[in-house]
């Protein structure tokens, strides 16, 4: 196979538009066809873009000159789709969440590798040259043992954002808000570079917006080995914020709205609280380095492009399936820790998670214990 032959679900929604426009910058894969609910203007796109229309899903797995589908439709179609296209032996790339709950998301998993087919999930940030040199940097030991985690993602959305669609701010439709939505990107970043927590304390609740889901959350994290963490996601907050920080026995890693900074200490926490004996409370001394990196254009062309390249080279794809599970259950932990007012453990109790989230759906509001 020298190219992959895509189609798009969901092709005429805001994400939708930007895959085509990804697609089109690759070599690696070309668009097929692609696929809407809304029927005139699917026949529009597939008519200005010279690709096939595709009225149905099944018409797309029907197709043989479809390898894999890209999913960009609402969170709650995708384990379904993703299942369908799995049994059709078509591989399948998904848009972030992967999936509403975790059950889904093991559906999901186990589907693709029954088939024999690939599952990637589309978290583009991490193909950000920031994100990258992060990651790097912790898998050079720059920093040292991490023994601190704390991650911001701060926007606001209005009112209007949530109204003019009517599967957003919903249970049933969206499955979540600040976290699964808007703060996941952040959520995978920090776990990738700084790991997986082990358990989680959170808050939640929907403080500005009229809508069903949270639109703030916040987390005390900790992690094997006893290191802490901190989160919090919001869309009710402004200015829009982004921050992640890696504290390390060595030093520390930050990046304030994309600027990367890594902070290297002259003698590592340990040995200075160990020998130590100024009486002037100084911490050790530290020297300070900025990285600087060309403007992002978009991330989204980098990573289908390393989608398809794995379907053509026979090897898992940078962002698996198993990969997009991680954030999610940070997402579900946080959720269900808010709502019940106790400690949740990673992974999650998918029956307990199911549960709540159909407690959730029927009432139609966040329900907490606090």
């Amino acid at each position: 196979m020298d190219t992959v032959g895509l189609a798009i679900i969901g092709s005429t929604g805001v994400i939708g538009r930007v895959h085509i426009d990804a697609i089109e910058q690759l070599d690696s894969c070309r668009l097929v066809g692609v696929n809407a609910r809304t029927q005139p203007p699917l026949q529009q796109q597939a008519a200005e873009l010279g690709v096939a229309a595709y009225p149905t899903l099944d018409d797309v797995l029907s197709d043989t000159n479809v390898d894999a589908i890209v999913i960009a439709t609402p969170h709650r179609s995708h384990a379904d789709i993703t299942e369908s296209a799995a049994r059709a032996g078509k591989h399948v790339l998904v848009e972030k969440p992967m999936s509403v709950t975790l059950s889904e998301a093991d559906r999901m998993i186990q589907a693709c590798r029954d088939a024999g087919v690939r599952l990637g999930v589309l978290f583009n940030n991490r193909f950000r040259p920031e994100a990258l040199k992060m990651r790097e940097l912790v898998e050079q030991g720059a920093i040292g043992e991490i023994y601190r985690v704390s991650m911001a993602s701060a926007m606001i959305r209005s009112q209007d954002y949530y109204d003019r669609l009517d599967w957003r701010g919903k249970w049933l439709a969206e499955g979540g808000g600040a976290l699964l939505n808007q703060g996941i990107h952040a959520i995978d970043l920090m776990q990738w570079v700084g790991g997986l927590p082990t358990s989680v304390m959170g808050i939640v609740s929907t403080r500005r917006h009229d809508i069903e889901v949270e639109d703030f959350a916040t987390a005390a994290m900790t992690y094997e080995g006893g290191g802490h963490g901190t989160l919090h996601c919001s869309t009710s907050q402004a200015p829009n914020h982004q921050r992640l920080e890696l504290w390390g026995n060595e030093g520390a890693i930050i990046m304030d709205d994309w600027n990367v900074s890594l902070h290297r200490l002259q003698t590592s926490v340990d040995d200075f609280i160990q020998h130590d004996k100024s009486p002037t409370y100084d911490s050790p001394v530290s020297t300070a380095e900025t990285f600087t990196f060309e403007p992002v254009g978009g991330t989204h062309a980098p990573a289908i492009d390393d989608f398809a390249r794995a379907i053509i080279e026979d090897r898992g794809p940078a962002i698996t399936g198993e990969d997009g599970l991680r954030s999610q259950e940070i997402v579900a932990a946080v959720t269900l820790s808010g709502c019940r007012n106790k400690r949740v453990d990673i992974p999650v109790d998918r029956i307990e998670y199911d549960a709540l989230l159909s407690e959730l759906v029927s009432t139609r509001r966040l329900i907490t214990e606090n």
